[in-house]
């Protein structure tokens, strides 16, 4: 045996009762005993007393597929115990693109518009399927594990562009034949961001052919929809009935009600999600532990200045007539997700981080603006047009008791949602804390769970909603990804003012039975 963990009280992902046992490693795989000194040999033996054994932590929810090959990316995943992701989210995956140079270059400006400073491999022919970007994952020095969906803004940027029209007969069967070839390549699904040009000019019609596809090949449907805020209700139901016609599980993405108009909603949210669950339909939610979003800052833009991609956006700010348009839709109740209005304005929208011009981050747009002597809107503008129409924004828009409400449900499992960019750069804390955050808020600050279940709802419930071979659990013949944990000490550091802090309480992370240097990533 390579590796055996003496005298550990181990979790095992599956929400029953933790015992103490030992846990060892060979070959990449565990085996498990339920005795603290068991006979066996080991050219490693360590001894686990005071400390908690558990599966490597699963993001649900996860954009770390946009920035694989930087240490401090993935310092991002791995310092909160994360070995394995979901990725390929909110209508962004890393594929599929054209392998010509212009259109790499457009794929790469698109996927910069969540991911500011986005790993793009060196041959847009990584990008080309899923199949070509699975095998340059495997070139790169990164422990963790990524399964990726497909994304839709990435399907139709490069069946159609960024254009806001159906798809013709001959582009929505290339879609769903390139859509086939990646779930038989190894993606899990299909996910949208129905908030996301070119994703949201999608109708449901054309989502549903291609769920079809989907239910086909035995994926999923992750989803972001088209409304988190004043219609969240409608949206949500949405995503049921696209789902339950198709005949595919839901994944609902970063489960929120966003702004205060919308505050309690949750309440009929999840009764809707329990009456189709009883209906026979697979459902698994995913959520952080904060009470404030985070995405691009140019998502509050209108969506008729989106057809063009960034530089529509960016002209339209250029021109002063409208400008003084964007300004004043911004400012009121619109017919499209606002997250500056949903946040409460400026003031509740606080500068992550910029790709060029930094000067704003980590400020409220209101401070910034006063700060240069003009007003937030012009501040917001200046802001985005210095960056070229890029940066990253931090949105208080959400309620306490809703977020709590959210994660009572026994089928809402962690998802960092986390987007990162430079190590100078901040970031929001769930992009290096949400781990340690979900453990605490899900036994200590509510009680909602006990610490094995909630070590499930990290692990295990994931692994087994999507099928994640050798994922989730401490069981014999799985993966040997374990994390051992000082429990009482496993809390996060990061903030909004610093989000980039690492948590404490992980004293050892294996990936296939192998341990990780943990000072790389410090």
């Amino acid at each position: 045996m390579d590796t055996l963990i003496k005298n550990v009280t181990i979790m095992d992902g599956t929400g029953d009762k933790a015992f103490t046992g030992s846990v060892g490693m060979e070959k990449g795989k565990l085996r498990i005993f339920h005795t603290p000194d068991p006979q066996a040999e080991a050219k490693t033996v360590l001894d686990g007393s005071g400390l908690t054994a558990v599966p490597g932590f699963i993001d649900t929810h996860s954009h770390g597929d946009l920035t694989m090959k930087g240490t401090f990316a993935t310092a991002s995943k791995i310092t909160q115990g994360i070995t394995t992701q979901i990725a390929g989210q909110c209508s962004f995956s890393m594929f599929p693109c054209a392998p010509d140079p212009e259109s790499y270059r457009v794929f790469s400006k698109f996927i910069g518009g969540i991911a500011p400073h986005p790993d793009m491999p060196e041959h847009a022919e990584a990008c080309e399927s899923a199949g070509t970007f699975f095998r340059w994952l495997d070139t790169l020095d990164n422990p963790v594990k990524t399964y990726s969906l497909v994304g839709l803004g990435s399907l139709r940027l490069w069946a159609m562009g960024f254009e806001d029209r159906k798809p013709d007969e001959t582009e929505l069967k290339r879609m769903k034949d390139m859509l086939r070839r990646c779930l038989r390549e190894g993606a899990l699904g299909l996910s949208s961001g129905l908030v996301y040009s070119p994703c949201r000019f999608a109708s449901n019609e054309e989502i549903l052919e291609l769920l079809r596809v989907v239910a086909e090949e035995g994926g999923v449907y992750a989803t972001h929809p088209r409304n988190e805020a004043d219609h969240v209700i409608e949206a949500r139901r949405e995503s049921i009935r696209l789902a339950t016609e198709a005949g595919v599980p839901l994944c609902d993405s970063h489960m929120k009600t966003a702004g205060r108009d919308n505050w309690g909603k949750s309440v009929t949210i999840l009764d809707d999600v329990n009456r189709a669950m009883d209906s026979g339909l697979r459902i698994l939610m995913d959520n952080y532990p904060y009470f404030a979003g985070n995405t691009s800052l140019n998502v509050s833009i209108p969506p008729r200045y989106l057809t063009e991609g960034l530089p529509g956006i960016l002209k339209a700010l250029e021109d002063p007539v409208e400008s003084r348009k964007i300004e004043e839709e911004i400012g009121r109740k619109s017919n499209y997700d606002n997250y500056i209005y949903n946040a409460g304005g400026y003031s509740g929208t606080f500068v992550s981080s910029c790709p060029e011009f930094h000067d704003a981050e980590s400020k409220f747009i209101t401070d910034y603006a006063k700060e240069i002597g003009v007003s937030p809107f012009e501040a917001y503008r200046q802001i985005l047009l210095k960056n070229h129409g890029l940066g990253l924004g931090i949105y208080f828009h959400l309620n306490k008791e809703d977020v709590y409400r959210f994660f009572e449900h026994p089928f809402c499992a962690i998802g960092t949602d986390g987007l990162i960019g430079l190590a100078s750069e901040n970031a929001h804390p769930r992009t290096f804390g949400t781990m340690p955050r979900a453990y605490r808020l899900l036994t200590e600050d509510t009680h909602i769970c006990t610490p094995e279940q909630a070590i499930h709802r990290m692990t295990g419930l994931t692994a087994e909603f999507l099928r994640l071979e050798g994922k989730g659990f401490l069981q014999d013949g799985k993966d040997a990804d374990v994390l051992l944990l000082d429990l009482d000490n496993f809390r996060d550091s990061s903030t909004y003012e610093n989000g980039t802090t690492r948590c404490t309480g992980i004293e050892h992370v294996f990936v296939g039975g192998k341990e990780i240097d943990m000072r790389k990533y410090r």
